[in-house]
C-alpha cells in the first residue's frame, strides 16, 4: 500500500449503459474499499456517471489528500488506459498542482484473472440448442474479447488464448472479438467447426455485464440455429470477485513501488504452468557467455 497516510485511490471503469454492470463495478469499488485505510473514490471513462473529472474532485474533496494513485478497472491495455486515463490526469495535475498523482497498471495478463475464466467456463448458464447442462469437458472453448483499433491489446487476448490452452482445462481455446477486431464470433465459431468441435463453450473475458457481452449471446445462438449439429454453453462474465480485488491491491502496491519491475505475472519461474512446473523457483542462471 502506498506510504504516504494521506494517499487514495481513483478507480477508473470503462463504463456501460448497463446498471447492473455500474452495479457490478460498484461492488469491486466497496470490496476495496472495505480492504484499504485510505479513501477510495471512482468515476467512468464514458457511458456513466461520474466521469473521471467529476471522480478527483470528490476523492480530492478533503483537504487532507496529497497523493492520489489512479488504478485502471480494465483488462488490457488499449486507447483507454493509454490516452483517456493519462489524458485525465494531465488534466487534474493541472487542476490540482499540490497532488501528487501515480498511475497503476491495468490488470493484464495474470493467473488470477484464468483462474476466474475458467470457473466462469465450468459453470455456464446456458446451452444452446436447449439440453441438460453437464459438467465442461476439456474440447473447444470460444474465448471473445471487446476487441480495439490497438494490436497490442488485441494480441494479449491470442496470449490469454494460448495461456489457457496450455493450462489444459478448457481444451483448445480460440480467441474472437465482439468489435473493431477479427475473427468475430461467428468466424471463430467456423473455424473451431473446421477443427472438429461438437461442443463449445463460449466465454466472454469481460469483468462485466453490458450491451456488447449480450451481443455476443445474441451471435452465438445465431450461429447455433444455424449449426443444430453443434451445442454451444455460454459462460458468464467474470464478474464481482475477491481474487479481482486482491490482483487490485497488487496494483496498488507495485504502483507504491520505489522502483520499476518487469511484469513477471506468468513467468514460468514464478507461476505454476503444465509442463514448467519444476522451473518453478528455479535458480537463475545465464547462456549468455556462450559464443554461439
Amino acid at each position: 500500500m502506498p506510504s504516504n497516510p494521506h494517499a487514495a485511490i481513483m478507480v477508473v471503469g470503462h463504463g456501460t449503459t448497463s446498471l447492473e454492470g455500474i452495479s457490478q463495478f460498484e461492488q469491486i469499488v466497496d470490496q476495496l474499499r472495505k480492504c484499504l485505510v485510505m479513501p477510495v473514490g471512482h468515476g467512468f471513462i464514458e457511458l456513466a456517471k461520474p466521469d473521471i473529472a467529476t471522480g478527483f474532485s470528490r476523492v480530492l474533496a478533503s483537504s487532507d489528500v496529497s497523493a492520489v494513485v489512479v488504478l485502471p478497472l480494465l483488462l488490457l491495455a488499449a486507447g483507454h488506459v493509454k490516452n483517456d486515463i493519462p489524458s485525465s490526469i494531465s488534466a487534474a495535475r493541472e487542476r490540482y498542482p499540490r497532488v501528487t498523482f501515480s498511475y497503476a497498471k491495468d490488470l493484464s495478463v495474470t493467473p488470477t484473472l484464468l483462474e476466474i475464466v475458467e470457473d466462469r467456463a465450468f459453470a455456464p448458464f446456458e446451452a444452446v440448442p436447449e439440453k441438460t447442462l453437464s459438467p465442461v469437458q476439456p474440447g473447444f472453448t470460444l474465448l471473445v474479447g471487446r476487441g480495439s483499433t490497438d494490436p497490442d491489446a488485441n494480441s494479449d487476448l491470442y496470449k490469454i488464448a494460448r495461456l489457457l490452452t496450455e493450462r489444459g482445462e478448457l481444451g483448445l481455446v480460440e480467441p474472437a472479438f465482439i468489435s473493431l477486431a477479427k475473427p468475430g464470433v461467428a468466424e471463430a465459431l467456423d473455424r473451431l467447426r473446421l477443427l472438429g468441435a461438437r461442443d463449445v463453450t463460449v466465454a466472454p473475458y469481460f469483468l462485466f455485464t453490458g450491451s456488447l457481452l449480450e451481443r455476443i449471446y445474441a451471435q452465438s445462438r445465431s450461429w447455433a440455429r444455424q449449426n443444430p449439429d453443434i451445442s454451444l454453453r455460454l459462460a458468464k462474465e467474470m464478474g464481482p470477485d475477491q481474487r479481482i480485488v486482491d490482483l487490485l491491491t497488487q496494483r496498488i502496491e507495485e504502483a507504491g513501488s520505489p522502483v520499476p519491475v518487469m511484469n513477471c505475472d506468468m513467468c514460468i519461474y514464478r507461476t505454476e504452468i503444465p509442463g514448467h512446473q519444476h522451473k518453478v523457483g528455479q535458480p537463475q542462471s545465464s547462456t549468455a557467455h556462450n559464443s554461439h
